[in-house]
């Protein structure tokens, strides 16, 4: 029988346990297993499962307890599982402003899928989903000069406030009924789990991140311990682990 003392820990994945849609490397994964062994860990991230399964092995995804996708609106158990499924129907005039801020975009490469529906929620990308890897870090150097996804969320804002938008990974913007994000993943966890201690690791756990729901969640918690990092991609996380 678990043990409510035991800590619970939460992990995002683009960002942290692997480098953005990138495969997890092999040295990680030995040193991450050899560290979970014994311990509770649970995934919180953005993406669907098909891809989560894509940047993890099996062992390491079935080392982990619970795995919430698409922003915890879905959750899958040790073996892939579907325990819930949330469902959402986004309105035909958020998606016609989408496309059109993806074809205004001032950033010139388009690599083509810009809108990606998920289990409850929409992944918007101005270069697209379609873009490698290097085309991906291009992006992503060129946002953090231009600041174009923290603009086009306060855009968005703006016009569909009972919508909730934040920048997640490395070139796209997470959007989602307001209250699923993933605070909900938090709420899940007190029901079911009840836990004394939790631990979260994340790439974009200040405002506007898509793991920011998790921070103020947990701040609003009767979670008698719990505390955040913010960590840069599987190589710090690696270390921050290690200290543990």
């Amino acid at each position: 029988m678990k043990s409510l003392n035991e800590t619970i820990y939460i992990f995002d994945v683009d960002g942290t346990l692997t480098e953005p849609r990138k495969k997890v490397t092999k040295k990680f994964e030995q040193q991450f297993l050899k560290w979970v062994k014994g311990k509770r860990a649970i995934i919180a991230t953005g993406s669907d499962f098909v891809k989560t399964k894509e940047q993890l092995t099996s062992p390491m995804i079935e080392s982990f307890e619970m795995i919430f996708c698409c922003m915890g609106n879905e959750l899958r158990d040790s073996s892939g599982n579907i325990v819930y499924k949330n469902s959402y129907t986004p309105p035909t005039n958020l998606v016609s402003d989408l496309e059109r801020l993806a074809h205004k975009s001032k950033y010139k490469t388009k690599t083509g899928n810009h809108i990606e529906i998920r289990t409850g929620m929409i992944n918007f990308s101005t270069v697209g989903r379609n873009a490698n890897h290097q085309q991906r870090m291009e992006y992503n150097k060129w946002d953090k000069i231009h600041n174009e996804r923290h603009k086009l969320v306060n855009l968005l804002k703006k016009k569909h406030s009972n919508l909730t938008f934040s920048v997640g990974g490395s070139i796209s913007i997470d959007i989602i009924p307001e209250g699923k994000d993933k605070g909900q993943c938090i709420d899940y966890i007190l029901e079911n789990l009840n836990p004394h201690k939790v631990k979260f690791y994340g790439d974009r756990t200040g405002p506007g991140g898509n793991d920011y729901g998790i921070v103020k969640k947990l701040e609003y918690s009767n979670i008698p311990e719990y505390s955040w990092s913010q960590v840069e991609g599987p190589n710090q996380l690696l270390t921050s682990l290690l200290d543990v």
